[in-house]
Parts: C-alpha cells; structure tokens; sequence
C-alpha cells in the first residue's frame, strides 16, 4: 500500500477520487489483517477494535462516495 500523493492542482473530484482509491486499497489490507486476527485466534476485543477500524473506513468511503454522487462535482 503507498501513500496518496495529491496534485494541489488537481480538481476537487479527481482529489475525492483519489482518497476513494485509498480506502479501497485500506479496506482490503485491513480486512485480511481482521482475518489474520481471527484465524490466529487472537482476543475478541482486539479482532474488534479492528472490525470497528474496518467498518470506520468503510463508512469514510461511502460518504465520500454519497457526496461525489450528490454533488456532481
């Protein structure tokens, strides 16, 4: 996973989608990692704190998502 480089001169949707990209990106690296967590058996606090983390960034994304949608921007 790499870090998001904006151009500062990119519009705002082409920044939006760029974070979108992101969070897909974290979605799937977080959600092997709660796997991970599960299968090793690992404390059931701890696998969910991370399924929390997990449906956080999920969230994120679908309101990112909604505003691109509802804005048209």
């Amino acid at each position: 996973m790499s870090l998001i480089k904006m151009d500062e001169h990119a519009s705002k949707k082409e920044k939006l989608n760029g974070i979108l990209d992101y969070l897909r990106e974290l979605k799937g690296v977080l959600a092997e990692v709660v796997q991970e967590y599960e299968e090793e058996e690992e404390p059931e606090e701890t696998v969910d704190l991370l399924t929390g983390a997990l449906d956080a960034v999920e969230d994120a994304h679908d309101v990112i998502l909604d505003v691109i949608e509802d804005n048209e921007i």
